[in-house]
């Protein structure tokens, strides 16, 4: 789904993401690399391939969209290093081509010079250009719009018979933009439904907006 921001066109991705097409710029957020084995270690039964899928979809997002550079807007690793970075690793040097921007979140605690030998640029606070800035937790960005993570945003549908889901949603209020999380081992907070908001649920195949 297209959306019109400050006279830029942003597409809303079902792989929970972001596309600037006039930068070729893919925008995510809290994919939480490594939290499985953060969990094993301290004794919860997470299998050892739950994570496996996310490796699987940032490399098919990144040929699908083939962008020129991707912001990783915080908590990309959910605690300190394990066996993951291996697999980042991997990943990341399988796209030489694209240009690799962490904005630090607050799990982001792995030390930068380790993101540095992988070319990924990293960035302690936020990015900001005329119209919008690009930070893991909401900032007030005045007139610009704030792209973040963090929320972990979903939103409740309900349908007959009492049935209700929670899917993950991207959510537009007061000139913020909340991206779902990327990682499947992450929870959702529910976000309100009012006029003063734009929320897009996100579905397998489409973006939905409510």
């Amino acid at each position: 789904m297209q959306i019109r921001l400050r006279n830029s066109d942003f597409t809303l991705l079902p792989e929970k993401a972001i596309y600037k097409e006039d930068e070729g710029l893919l925008i995510l957020a809290d994919v939480h690399l490594g939290k499985g084995s953060h969990f094993r270690k301290a004794g919860l039964p997470i299998p050892v391939n739950a994570q496996k899928n996310d490796y699987e979809n940032l490399r098919k997002l990144f040929i699908k969209v083939a962008p020129k550079k991707v912001y990783f807007l915080g908590d990309l690793f959910h605690s300190s290093i394990n066996n993951d970075w291996v697999y980042f690793a991997q990943l990341i040097n399988e796209f030489p081509h694209i240009a690799f921007t962490l904005i630090k979140g607050n799990h982001d605690i792995i030390h930068t010079e380790l993101f540095r030998e992988l070319d990924i640029t990293v960035i302690d606070d936020c990015i900001e250009t005329q119209d919008f800035i690009y930070s893991h937790e909401p900032l007030e960005p005045g007139d610009k719009i704030n792209f973040v993570g963090h929320i972990h945003p979903g939103i409740c549908l309900s349908g007959q018979g009492r049935q209700s889901v929670t899917i993950p949603c991207f959510h537009l209020e007061r000139n913020v933009m909340v991206l779902p999380a990327f990682g499947v081992l992450t929870g959702l907070y529910r976000m309100p439904v009012n006029n003063s908001n734009r929320v897009f649920a996100v579905l397998p195949t489409s973006i939905r907006e409510l």
